[in-house]
């Protein structure tokens, strides 16, 4: 990795290049990590009645309402045991969700495996900005829409990070965050599946002990696709297009699912598979936005509820955020 001598050059150049949409961060071992500054926003202004009012949830760490929050612009590497986010990287794969965190957390205070509050603020952004059908790499180094949107093959069918074009950036400039679509699945924390319920901090509280997420009074039953209820009637595995995926007859769901990017909201969808496993007695860990060989079934709306924490795979990654 290249040394940095000079790291108040680099942040400067970085901001100045990219009109401060990014920044760069140092671990505290002092290694530069390439972040995304996402300032707060309200959940009316994303859909004036759907999602509630106020800030969004990813804009609250344990009560404490932040004015931005820096997301990771490329898939997470590690290096001396720390997350990086940093540019022409092969991404981490075959590491578990635990050991993802770890990773992040191992960083510095403040760094953090992304969250699905902070995968959801951005996703609902895109949508409701015209960004819901975002390109990726999602068949073997290019675009299986736009095959002659392409970029470097790191191995498997793996891109190098930020390698795409812009029309692979989560705003459609080079200047966005990169493969938030395809090229490795990612772990997020602050969601799982438990006997098929669903269980999330009510903010994006980080550091809050698994053991202390709420359950939300939601479930997700199988009778056919995945469909978000208040009861569990038909047990195993299955999936959707996220943007299909119902709600029980009859039942109102917490707007939080919704805020959350766990249950479609109206307008603020786009393409993206949404698979579960609700079997009694087994927890769930999500990972999101599709891999490069998932063709449509990847988008920045896909969520996959089929996974323990335990799985290691060749194409499941992560990303690292920080809020403080």
């Amino acid at each position: 990795m290249t040394t940095i001598s000079t790291p108040d050059a680099l942040r400067k150049s970085v901001e100045a290049a990219s009109g401060g949409k990014q920044t760069v961060l140092y671990t505290s071992k002092g290694y530069p990590t390439h972040m995304n500054v996402i300032p707060a926003f309200n959940c009316e202004d994303l859909h004036p009645t759907a999602l509630g009012t106020g800030r969004h949830p990813a804009f609250f760490v344990d009560g404490v309402e932040k004015a931005e929050i820096f997301v990771g612009t490329y898939q997470a590497i590690i290096h001396d045991g720390q997350a990086l986010s940093l540019p022409y990287q092969n991404p981490k794969v075959l590491i578990n969700f635990d050991n993802a965190k770890a990773a992040c957390f191992a960083a510095g205070p403040g760094f953090h495996l992304m969250t699905n509050w902070e995968w959801a603020a951005i996703a609902l952004w895109m949508a409701k900005n015209g960004y819901s059908d975002l390109r990726g790499n999602t068949d073997y180094g290019k675009s299986h829409s736009h095959p002659e949107e392409k970029g470097m093959i790191a191995e498997y069918g793996k891109t190098l990070t930020g390698s795409g074009p812009e029309t692979w950036r989560h705003d459609g400039t080079l200047h966005g965050i990169a493969d938030l679509v395809g090229n490795v699945w990612e772990w997020v924390d602050g969601l799982k599946l438990v006997s098929g319920k669903i269980l999330i901090p009510t903010d994006n509280n980080f550091n809050l002990a698994e053991q202390n997420w709420p359950d939300t009074g939601a479930c997700i039953d199988c009778p056919g696709g995945p469909q978000i209820s208040d009861e569990v009637s038909t047990r195993g595995w299955d999936y959707s297009a996220f943007k299909d995926a119902p709600v029980k007859e009859g039942y109102e769901p917490p707007v939080a699912l919704k805020q959350a990017v766990i249950s479609p909201c109206e307008s603020l969808a786009g393409p993206g598979y949404f698979g579960a496993d609700n079997d009694e007695d087994c927890e769930r860990l999500p990972i999101r936005g599709g891999n490069w060989r998932r063709t449509s079934d990847a988008g920045v709306f896909a969520l996959n509820l089929n996974n323990p924490r335990s799985t290691v795979s060749a194409s499941v990654g992560f990303r690292c955020a920080y809020v403080i």
